[in-house]
């Protein structure tokens, strides 16, 4: 596995610009998800489909397949881009999965978009 991180170290990360942009795109495809299915099924409780923005687990049984989809999606692609975030900043993999708790993905995912990037030196290789 060392072997695997050592050839190909710029795929196991992201810096805080790549960060910030897949953020940014996987909101705005939620988003855009999360307003066709609300043009298009006029019935559908906007509340609830704002409440899964915060906390996914509440409101995902009573949401069209859409939505719960885009929503699973979104938090999936959220979990994977602050791992690779968090290998860039040196911290520790599971810290990941602060993003995935309800009401507080938010605060944790601004944190990680403002973390600065570990500092690399030769003596990282030995």
């Amino acid at each position: 596995m060392k072997l695997l991180h050592r050839l190909l170290p710029d795929f196991t990360r992201t810096d805080r610009l790549t960060y910030q942009r897949n953020v940014a795109l996987l909101a705005l495809a939620k988003m855009a998800v999360d307003l066709c299915t609300l043009v298009v099924s006029p019935g559908t409780d906007p509340a609830l489909i704002a409440l899964s923005w915060a906390n996914p687990f509440a409101a995902i049984a009573r949401l069209p397949l859409a939505v719960c989809l885009s929503t699973v999606g979104f938090f999936v692609g959220l979990v994977w881009n602050s791992v690779r975030r968090l290998r860039d900043t040196g911290l520790a993999d599971w810290a990941a999965l602060l993003t995935a708790i309800p009401f507080l993905n938010a605060l944790a995912t601004v944190v990680l978009a403002l973390l600065p990037s570990k500092r690399r030196t030769v003596w990282d290789l030995v």
